[in-house]
């Protein structure tokens, strides 16, 4: 498929939406205010039947322009009161001065709604395992980047591999030990393909999305046991901006700013924002006596909306993420030396590494009376590059690994349709495609210690390769209603993917010339359907059962940073297959939600990274997973939320295929459990909040997250005790200002967090979690 097909046939159909005939339009006005008669500011007002979306002023006025209708339906939201839904008859109605009085939600739950199944559907009706983290859950539990997440939601384990750059994701113990995530992390809908580009700063977020189980029917690959959205805010009419300020121990320092804003009302919008973040001298180093790590994270964000006319917008969305780090990767050289020097390397690399994370797109969406069309064209760019890379983790001159040059582009196109108001039938469907290319420089050089293990040394092994991949996708997901309470739902999507990997290797001693080995060329390719099959009951207008199968996918690949020699430079797709049953509920007055889930999920030839004899992907595994999922939130009193997560996997291996203890052979370690993985999982947080005076509010959220027993390499020779972390974050607001304290990891617990999974347990190179951190922060508003 070639893109440029693609982008034509895109601004055909832009071309072809903007010929149309303008419509007569009629100019809504009104005010949004409580049952007090005070004016509330920064509502979000939408007319359903549209793409216009405004915000109240800060007297609490908005203004809509529509066009001619006989009825709409105004929507009116705001944080802390209830949704409230109004009908109006343009012809009848007084649209020039109307009032929407909004209730104050203290004794129930907001209602929260998703774009999980891509396109908006309420949480409690939506027959799947999601979960939804606010914008305001994200800030006050200081949400700022992935691994923050941890247990936020049940089963989801989200650890740092030693960088901000790497995350390990893991839902219901599907995760992958590779730079191609198991789990699919998408950023205003354009997908990550990469690992490296999934771990990113959450800055100015909306809402997390986290879809548990498969979902290659919707998503394509990379869905095989989930699915992460990051979805950004989005300006609006009202004016808005900050800046934020904040310090914390082991050098720490943040600066945040941003600003909303119209351009024209009712017309344009935009909003930029940006961040600095540091820390140094968390690590020691031994062999030089300094301190080993040295991060800096900087980027931000650009956001444009432009509603062309009432039917038609385009949204326009830009990331920058960079990272500047010393000191990456400080891993320790075994469990034990972790352990009895915490946070102490002894080597003679740098571990230099930076990386430029750059995700744009570009989403064009029109609106029929039955039908919502929409095109979301997206770019990816991708560079991970190190220097001085300690391979060994030792003072020794062994091995030290460069890689200068690792860019990736990666496109992304995405028709999509979405029906409205067609009786018993929903509909979504769609076409993607991608084209992406990877190329890679990588040196090992071998020092003059590693003679002892090669007498060849000293001398630079390089391996320089290119890869290309493309690929295609059609996807229909459709819903009937065989009752007013009974739906059927079922979808399947057909995936094709093809990559093509050139690779040679370079070998130089000094003071002999470079030798240069013949190229290699490999293809591989791949196609699937994934399946999808839904029943949901809607018992109460409170609770809805489900039972849900659905069918992962996962392309094979190629080994690209391998060498040419290898005679493992391919590998074969990976599927799951997943049962499961679930409840959502709602009780005493939406004050209690309690959702419930079980399942069962097996994994067929599942991908991961071997490291000896060389290092290459392989399919080495079968492995079923099964556990319960239980979320509770509730709101006892008036501004006291609690939510309560518990998550119990039970894993194990059906073939697992390792090398023997003196490597010369494989062994299946059936019966093995999975790596990185626990056994039961729980978080509690409380989050108390009010108002002090009129001017003067607070918020104090204590968290308790808890992971049992894990198994941090696949021969499960090396176990993670069970342990909690205890957070504390606090806040104080007046007027527009306002203090907050946090506090991570309190009791200073000490724990794995990463292990190198494919060596065996007494020889493997660990990274413990984070210690105590804690820091303090001023925001203003304006």
């Amino acid at each position: 498929m070639k893109f440029q097909i693609v982008f034509n046939t895109f601004l055909i159909l832009i071309c072809s939406i903007l010929s149309l005939k303008a419509q007569e339009l009629k100019t809504i006005r009104g005010t949004v205010q409580d049952v007090n008669g005070l004016n509330l500011p920064g509502v979000i007002v939408s007319i359903q039947e549209t793409n216009l979306t405004t915000q109240t002023d800060a007297g609490g006025n908005f203004e809509l322009r529509v066009s001619e209708k006989k009825v709409i339906h105004l929507k009116s939201s705001y944080i802390g009161y209830k949704t409230l839904e109004t009908t109006i008859d343009l012809n009848v109605d007084n649209i020039q001065s109307l009032i929407l009085t909004l209730q104050e939600n203290i004794t129930a739950l907001e209602e929260v709604i998703i774009t999980a199944e891509k396109k908006e559907t309420k949480l409690q009706k939506t027959a799947i395992a999601v979960s939804s983290i606010s914008s305001k859950e994200i800030e006050r539990r200081k949400i700022t980047e992935m691994s923050d997440m941890v247990m936020a939601v049940p089963n989801l384990i989200t650890m740092s591999g030693g960088s901000p750059t790497l995350n390990i994701m893991s839902i219901r113990g599907i995760l992958t030990f590779s730079t191609d995530p198991a789990i699919g992390v998408y950023i205003d809908g354009v997908p990550m393909f990469d690992g490296y580009a999934t771990s990113s700063q959450l800055q100015d977020i909306e809402r997390v999305e986290v879809l548990r189980g498969p979902q290659s029917t919707l998503y394509g690959r990379n869905a095989l046991g989930g699915v992460i959205n990051i979805l950004t805010k989005q300006p609006g009419n009202m004016q808005k901006g900050f800046a934020e300020v904040g310090i914390g121990n082991y050098n720490a320092q943040e600066y945040r700013a941003g600003i909303s804003t119209p351009l024209i009302k009712n017309k344009l919008f935009a909003s930029v924002n940006g961040f600095y973040t540091t820390r140094k001298g968390l690590y020691k180093n031994e062999y030089t006596g300094k301190d080993f790590d040295d991060y800096k994270n900087y980027g931000g964000n650009f956001f444009l909306k432009y509603l062309v006319i009432e039917k038609l917008s385009f949204v326009l969305n830009s990331k920058l993420e960079k990272n500047d780090i010393i000191g990456a990767f400080a891993y320790a050289p075994n469990v034990a030396y972790a352990f009895d020097k915490p946070y102490t390397v002894n080597q003679d690399g740098s571990n230099i590494e930076n990386r430029t994370l750059s995700t744009t797109s570009l989403q064009a969406k029109y609106q029929l009376e039955k039908w919502e069309v929409s095109s979301l064209t997206g770019y990816n760019y991708l560079s991970d590059t190190y220097d001085n890379y300690d391979y060994d983790f030792s003072p020794y001159d062994v091995m030290t690994w460069n890689a200068p040059k690792r860019p990736q582009n990666t496109w992304t196109q995405e028709f999509k349709v979405v029906s409205r108001n067609l009786g018993r039938w929903d509909i979504t469907g769609g076409l993607f495609g991608f084209i992406e290319n990877k190329a890679a420089t990588t040196h090992t050089i071998y020092g003059s210690d590693a003679v002892r293990i090669d007498p060849n040394a000293p001398y630079t092994s390089s391996s320089i390769s290119d890869q290309k991949g493309k690929g295609f996708a059609a996807y229909a997901h459709l819903t009937y209603a065989l009752t007013n309470k009974l739906k059927l739902t079922g979808g399947l999507r057909y995936d094709y993917d093809e990559k093509e990997l050139i690779l040679y290797d370079k070998y130089k001693k000094d003071p002999d010339p470079a030798q240069v080995f013949p190229s290699k060329t490999v293809n591989s390719s791949a196609n699937a359907i994934s399946p999808k099959v839904n029943l949901s009951y809607l018992a109460s207008e409170d609770i809805t059962l489900y039972a849900n199968y659905a069918k992962g996918f996962r392309p094979g690949g190629v080994n690209q940073y391998g060498s040419a020699n290898s005679t493992h430079l391919t590998y074969d797709p990976e599927y799951t297959d997943n049962y499961e049953i679930g409840v959502k509920t709602e009780w005493f007055e939406q004050r209690l939600r309690a959702n419930f889930a079980a399942f069962y999920t097996n994994w067929k030839d599942q991908q991961q990274t071997l490291m000896a004899p060389e290092n290459y992907v392989d399919n080495i595994g079968e492995m079923y997973s099964k556990g319960l999922e239980l979320e509770i939130t509730a709101l006892p009193i008036k501004n006291l939320e609690i939510k309560y997560n518990i998550g119990i996997v039970n894993t194990e291996y059906d073939k697992l295929l390792l090398l023997n203890e003196d490597g010369t052979g494989n062994v299946d370690y059936k019966g093995n459990k999975q790596i990185f993985t626990p056994d039961f999982s729980s978080s509690l947080s409380v989050t108390y909040s009010g108002k002090i005076s009129n001017d003067l509010g607070f918020f104090i959220v204590p968290e308790w997250k808890y992971l049992g027993k894990q198994y941090m390499t696949y021969y499960n020779d090396l176990v993670q005790d069970p342990f909690y972390l205890l957070n504390l974050n606090a806040g104080l607001k007046y007027k527009k200002y306002e203090i907050k304290f946090w506090a991570k990891n309190i009791t200073d617990s000490r724990y794995i967090s990463f292990a190198y999974a494919n060596y065996r347990g007494n020889g493997t190179q660990v990274s413990l979690g984070l210690p105590t951190t804690y820091g303090i922060s001023a925001k203003v508003s304006f």
